[in-house]
């Protein structure tokens, strides 16, 4: 085992470290835990966060901002999908997001969307300007298997979303009702776009 490279993210440095397996590298589990919670705050930031500029964004601008960080991150999550660490990071997901109705299954189905092209589809739709026609066109593109993958991942996702935003404005401003309602606009606006997205797919699946 090698250290590959050191990784510094505010507010934690984390050493990464990898080894090859059978040609591949594999991610320590080590290490790995305190990097997802690392990447779901910042995934997070852009819709829900406060920060100067915030009231005045579009959602767009801040779509195309999460889709920026996913992008940072798009190595990560393509090296984790393929590797053995794929049910150790489910257990991190359902411990950090409070994802209970998360199941294998689905989990499955979102590491199977990540590998076969789906994530980097999602990127260049969420850093578009006509997303819901980037989406299509991306979706058009792959598979058929993971066209007809795309519309049940994206229902489930809508609902693991509206589960654990809720609970995450909760846990950050103590109540639904203190949550700033530029965050719950985003909320919503997302809520609705998840759902345009879950549409198109089984139409196009």
């Amino acid at each position: 085992m090698c250290i590959l490279r050191i990784e510094v993210e505010s507010p934690c440095v984390f050493i990464c470290y990898k080894r090859k397996v059978g040609g591949r590298q594999v991610i320590n589990p080590f290490t790995v835990s305190s990097k997802v919670k690392t990447i779901q705050n910042e995934v997070l930031s852009p819709l829900y966060s406060m920060y100067p500029g915030q009231e005045q964004a579009e959602f767009n601008e801040l779509l195309a901002e999460t889709g920026k960080v996913i992008s940072n991150h798009q190595q990560f999550f393509e090296e984790v999908s393929s590797s053995s660490l794929v049910a150790f990071i489910f257990k991190i997901v359902k411990m950090f997001g409070g994802a209970d109705e998360l199941t294998e299954e689905d989990f499955a189905r979102f590491t199977s969307y990540v590998n076969d092209g789906g994530l980097k589809a999602m990127v260049a739709m969420l850093l578009s300007e006509d997303k819901e026609k980037s989406f299509v066109d991306e979706l058009a593109r792959l598979d058929s298997q993971v066209r007809k993958n795309a519309a049940p991942m994206l229902a489930k996702s809508r609902d693991l979303h509206h589960d654990f935003i809720n609970g995450y404005f909760v846990e950050t401003f103590g109540s639904l009702a203190e949550t700033p309602q530029k965050l719950r606009d985003n909320f919503h606006r997302s809520e609705k776009f998840i759902r345009t997205l879950s549409e198109l797919a089984s139409q196009i699946g």
